[in-house]
């Protein structure tokens, strides 16, 4: 997939979530700029490992389960710069986006998850070591990074309604 579903899926996510709260009359789950780093870690698995071909995403070590557990740390670092009540959501959720990388990266050609405990083998008949398939094929990705911006655009908007209701 392309890196606007990557840093839009889990941005959709916590936005719905804020809505939803804000809906109720309650204050919001994410402060203002844990949305732009959720962003940031849903698209980091492709920063940290920029590919081109499918074949470059078999040999990424940021596509991988290693990968998701070094990650943790790093997003409870990145969660110390917001106020206490909201670190440990922020955190989660940035951990969260890189998570849902990978499984959209699994549902759009695959990913080299065990690596390098299994080195990946692709061969026309074998997959050894690839979790997942063309499960969502490349001609559909243009129309998901559209349907993930118009998805944030939408919300943004309710967002900035509700706030003016409280």
């Amino acid at each position: 997939m392309f890196i606007g579903t990557h840093a839009l899926l889990p941005v959709c996510l916590a936005l719905t979530s804020d809505d939803l709260r804000l809906s109720t009359r309650r204050e919001e789950s994410f402060p203002e700029w844990s949305i732009p780093l959720i962003a940031f870690f849903g698209a980091l698995p492709d920063i940290c490992s920029s590919h081109l071909s499918l074949e470059a995403r078999y040999s990424s070590w940021s596509h991988t389960l290693a990968f998701l557990g070094a990650l943790i740390p790093f997003c409870f670092w990145a969660a110390t710069y917001f106020p206490k009540g909201t670190r440990l959501s922020v955190a989660a959720s940035c951990w969260f986006a890189s998570a849902l990388h990978l499984a959209a990266d699994a549902l759009a050609g695959g990913i080299p998850w065990l690596m390098p405990w299994v080195m990946p083998e692709v061969t026309p008949n074998q997959r050894i070591g690839i979790l997942g398939d063309f499960y969502i094929h490349p001609d559909y990705w243009i129309f998901s990074d559209a349907f993930f911006v118009l998805l944030t655009w939408i919300l943004l908007g309710i967002r900035a309604e509700l706030r003016k209701r409280i």
